[in-house]
C-alpha cells in the first residue's frame, strides 16, 4: 500500500506540491491549533475554577458576616435584667420590659436584625419571654435538653412557622458566678436571609448552591430546576479540607467551610458550562484552522493552475507527440521557464517533422532503387530464353516467325521500359502479357492453350508494371512445362465490390504439395527467397514491390494441389487514371 502511494506521488507533481503545502501550512496550523487549545483551556479553567472558588468564598463571607451579628445577641443573656428574669421564678414587669427594650436595640443596631423572626429567653423552669409573645410560662422544657450536652455550643435546626422555613438557632445562657446554666436564648431567624445568599450567586446557568452541615444534612438548597444533585458527592475529600473542588465525569463540584456556623458550601455545575469559555475558544481556535486550511487549498490550486495547469499541457502534447501526432503545439504565455519549455518543444517538434520528411523522401528513393533493382533481375531472364528461341528459328530458317517474334519482343520491351516510368494502364499490362504469351507459343505451341478473360473496365485503371508477367512466367516454366500432356494456362480480371482488382493465374500444372505450399506462404510473408529453389523467386519479387507500394494489406494468394495445378490471385487497390505515383524521381 505504502509502495502503490510512493508510486503515485512520484506520477503527479501536483500531488507533490499538495503534500509540501500540507506538510509546510496545515500540519503547523493544526500543531498550533493544537497548542494554542491546550494552553487556552488551562487558562480559561484555571480562571472558571478560581471564579468558583471566589463565589463559594462569597456565600460563606456573608453567611460568616449574618451570623456575627447574631451571635451578638447572645450578649443579652449577660445582661443584668436577664440574669434576673431567668433566676427569679416570678414575673417581673420591669424585667421583662426591659429585655424587651434590649431585643429592640438588638434587632435595630444590626443588619441581620431585620431578617430575626423571634427572639425568646427562657430559664430551667419553663419562664420565657419573646418579642412576638412577651412574658409566658412553658410547660415542654423537657424538649428543650436535646442541645445541652454542650452548655456552651450553639445548635441549630430548620423549623417551619406559618408554612415556611425558618432557622432556628439554641445557646445555653451560663452564669458567670457559679458558672452554671440558668437558661438558654433561642433565635428564630427568617430562611430567607440564608436563600437569598445562595440566590445572588451563579456558577452557571445549571449550577446549583447547597449548604450542609457536618452530618451532610441539606439545610439550604438554591431553588433552580436544573436537576442537580449532590447523590455523588465525594464526602470523604470535602470533610477533610476547608476548601476545593474538583470533577467527575459531567460535574464540577466547589465547597468551602463557613467559619462561623462550619457549614460546608457546596456549588455544583456541569462542566461544559464551566468550560464554557474553553470550549468557544476551542470552536474558534477550530474554525480559524479550518478556514486557513481552505485558504491554504485555495492558494494551492491558484498557485497550481498558475504553475502545474501549463506544465500538465505541456505533458499532454508530449504525450500526443509521443503517440505520433507531430502537429502538437503548444502556445506559451509569458518569458518564464515553462513558457520557454514550450517554444523548446514546439521547436523540437518542428525540427523533428522535419527530420522525418527528410527521412520518409530518402526512403522512398531508396525503395524506387530497389524496384529497379527488382525490375532490372526480371527482364534479363525472359531476354535470354526469347534470344535463344529466336536464333532456334533462324537456325531453321523460318524467317516469318522470326519476324513475328522478334515484333513480340519488341513490343514487349517497349511496354517493360515505358520510358522509366513504373506505372502503366492494366490495357497496357495485358498487351505486354499477349506479347509475352505469343513468344512463349511460340516455344511450346504444342503443349500450351492459353485463355484470357479481363474485364474490359479495368483497362482504364493503373498497375505497377511487371506484376502479371512473373506470375505467368513462374505457372509456364514451374507448373505446365514439367507436366505430360498439354498445359492450360488462364488469366481471368475482375473488379471487387471493395473496390479491390483481383488478377487469377490458374495453371494445370504439377502443383505443389501440402509442405511445399505452406513454406512459400511463410516466405511471402517474410520476404525471403525460398532456399534451393528456383520457384518462387518470381512471386516473392512480385510480392515485394505489391506491399511496397500499396501496403502490407495487399500482395499474393497461393492456392495449390498436388499434381492438379495452382491458382495465384493478386489482390491491389483500384487506382483511377489520375494516379502519379512515378517514384522514378
Amino acid at each position: 500500500m505504502n509502495r502503490n502511494w510512493f508510486t503515485w506521488l512520484d506520477k503527479s507533481l501536483r500531488i507533490k506540491m499538495l503534500v509540501m503545502f500540507v506538510l509546510l501550512t496545515v500540519f503547523p496550523l493544526i500543531l498550533i491549533g493544537l497548542i494554542s487549545y491546550m494552553k487556552s483551556s488551562n487558562i480559561v479553567s484555571e480562571r472558571a475554577y478560581s471564579l468558583a472558588q471566589i463565589k463559594t468564598s462569597q456565600i460563606t463571607r456573608e453567611l460568616d458576616v449574618l451570623f456575627q451579628d447574631i451571635n451578638r445577641f447572645n450578649e443579652i443573656g449577660k445582661q443584668q435584667s436577664t440574669v434576673q428574669f431567668l433566676l427569679h421564678q416570678e414575673e417581673t414587669y420591669e424585667e421583662a420590659k426591659e429585655i424587651l427594650r434590649l431585643f429592640d436595640f438588638y434587632q435595630k443596631s444590626y443588619l441581620s436584625g431585620e431578617e430575626i423572626y423571634d427572639i425568646q429567653i427562657m430559664n430551667l423552669e419553663g419562664k420565657t419571654i419573646s418579642n412576638n409573645k412577651g412574658v409566658y410560662q412553658r410547660n415542654d422544657i423537657e424538649t428543650e435538653q436535646w442541645f445541652s450536652e454542650d452548655p456552651r455550643q450553639s445548635k441549630m435546626k430548620i423549623i417551619y412557622r406559618d408554612g415556611f422555613p425558618k432557622l432556628e438557632i439554641k445557646k445555653s445562657i451560663v452564669w458567670d458566678i457559679t458558672d452554671t446554666v440558668i437558661g438558654f436564648l433561642k433565635i428564630t431567624i427568617d430562611a430567607s436571609a440564608i436563600t437569598s445568599v445562595l440566590d445572588d450567586v451563579q456558577l452557571t446557568e445549571s449550577s446549583s448552591f447547597f449548604i450542609t452541615s457536618n452530618n451532610r444534612d441539606i439545610f439550604f438548597q438554591q431553588k433552580q430546576d436544573n436537576g442537580t444533585s449532590i447523590t455523588n458527592l465525594d464526602w470523604d475529600n470535602i470533610s477533610a479540607n476547608e476548601h476545593g473542588y474538583y470533577t467527575d465525569n459531567a460535574m464540577f463540584y466547589v465547597y468551602e467551610t463557613a467559619e462561623m456556623t462550619e457549614w460546608k458550601v457546596i456549588g455544583l455545575a456541569p462542566v461544559h458550562e464551566i468550560m464554557k469559555d474553553s470550549n468557544e475558544i476551542r470552536t474558534l481556535i477550530f474554525l480559524t484552522v479550518i478556514s486557513s486550511i481552505i485558504f491554504v487549498i485555495g492558494l494551492y490550486m491558484f498557485i497550481s493552475n498558475k504553475l502545474i495547469l501549463p506544465i500538465r499541457i505541456l505533458k499532454n502534447k508530449m504525450t500526443q507527440a509521443a503517440e505520433g501526432n507531430l502537429n502538437a503545439k503548444v502556445y506559451p504565455v509569458g518569458e518564464d521557464e515553462i513558457a520557454t519549455l514550450g517554444y523548446s518543444f514546439n521547436q523540437m517538434i518542428s525540427k523533428i517533422k522535419s527530420l522525418l520528411n527528410q527521412s520518409i523522401e530518402e526512403e522512398k528513393k531508396l525503395k524506387a532503387a530497389e524496384f529497379r533493382t527488382m525490375q532490372a533481375q526480371i527482364n534479363p531472364h525472359f531476354l535470354y530464353n526469347t534470344l535463344d528461341t529466336i536464333v532456334w528459328l533462324a537456325e531453321a530458317k523460318q524467317h516469318e516467325s522470326v519476324i513475328e517474334l522478334t515484333k513480340a519482343l519488341s513490343q514487349y520491351s517497349r511496354i517493360s521500359l515505358n520510358k522509366g516510368k513504373d506505372w502503366i494502364t492494366i490495357a497496357d499490362e495485358m498487351s505486354h502479357i499477349d506479347s509475352y504469351l505469343y513468344i512463349q507459343q511460340t516455344r511450346y505451341e504444342d503443349i500450351l492453350d492459353v485463355q484470357v478473360d479481363v474485364d474490359r473496365n479495368l483497362y482504364q485503371y493503373h498497375i505497377l508494371k511487371l506484376l502479371l508477367q512473373p506470375v505467368v512466367e513462374n505457372a509456364i516454366y514451374h507448373g505446365i512445362k514439367n507436366k505430360r500432356g498439354k498445359g492450360y494456362l488462364r488469366i481471368n480480371g475482375t473488379l471487387a465490390a471493395d473496390d479491390q482488382i483481383r488478377l487469377e493465374v490458374i495453371d494445370n500444372g504439377i502443383g505443389m504439395n501440402e509442405a511445399r505450399l505452406r513454406k512459400l506462404n511463410e516466405h511471402l510473408i517474410s520476404g525471403e527467397v525460398v532456399p534451393n529453389s528456383k520457384n518462387g523467386f518470381g512471386l516473392i519479387n512480385v510480392q515485394q514491390r505489391i506491399q511496397l507500394y500499396y501496403g502490407k494489406e495487399y500482395g499474393l494468394k497461393i492456392n495449390s494441389w498436388n499434381g492438379s495445378g495452382t491458382r495465384v490471385v493478386i489482390t491491389i487497390p483500384k487506382r483511377g487514371g489520375e494516379i502519379e505515383k512515378s517514384i522514378s524521381s
